[in-house]
């Protein structure tokens, strides 16, 4: 006998979940932000493409200021590239400084290098968006070293322990899709050169992004 999937409309899966349905979509929103920034990266980074494909997991939002598209686009590209590198998706990024700095402000007045942090950071960003013009020219100039120091201090303490790929491991697919990935197991074939998927837009299974959503909506890491 034929078994037949019957879908679970979004707003029962919300009951289920005990989720508001606002919510819910702004998720989703996120992760086809994630997804096009991961094919951005591997477009920028090719012969990275197999790994990038698999980076959906370090691209959990981690501050409530990363529903704004742009604050959550810097922060995905910031770990991509590092991925790409294969540098440590650990530490804080630009905007999670950018975040913490900003709460920060809200207690007290800035010293002169924490200013300049703030500045330095922003700037690494959002560069197509300068808050700060001369005044960081100024700060680094003054601070440069403090703010060295503030920075590497501030990233370790933002680091995000579990934020790392660890072991990939890969089934042949991509979105259902054969290709020829460095990380497929033994036994699995594939019909796909590994640059036939470089420049392709990722798309996530409605089942899988269900999965995906969990990790979206948990931000306690």
């Amino acid at each position: 006998m034929t078994m037949m999937t019957v879908p679970v409309p979004l707003e029962a899966l919300c009951d289920i979940l005990k989720i508001p349905l606002k919510e819910l979509n702004g998720s989703f929103t996120q992760m086809d932000w994630a997804e096009e920034e991961i094919a951005n990266a591997m477009r920028r980074h090719p012969t990275e493409a197999d790994t990038l494909f698999h980076c959906f997991v370090l691209l959990k939002p981690t501050s409530d200021r990363m529903d704004t598209e742009f604050v959550y686009r810097s922060h995905c590209r910031e770990l991509l590239n590092r991925a790409a590198a294969g540098e440590d998706t650990r530490p804080g990024t630009a905007v999670e400084v950018c975040c913490a700095c900003s709460d920060s402000n809200k207690l007290g007045p800035f010293t002169s290098p924490a200013a300049g942090l703030y500045m330095r950071v922003w700037a690494q960003a959002f560069p197509d968006k300068p808050m700060f013009a001369g005044r960081h020219e100024h700060h680094e100039a003054l601070e440069g070293s403090r703010i060295d120091d503030l920075e590497k201090g501030l990233r370790g303490k933002l680091a995000v322990k579990d934020r790392r790929l660890g072991t990939i491991e890969c089934d042949g697919r991509h979105h259902g899709e054969p290709v020829r990935c460095r990380y497929v197991g033994p036994g699995l074939g594939s019909t796909t050169r590994p640059g036939d998927f470089a420049g392709r837009q990722p798309k996530v299974a409605p089942s899988a992004r269900r999965a995906a959503l969990m990790i979206f909506r948990d931000r306690s890491g």
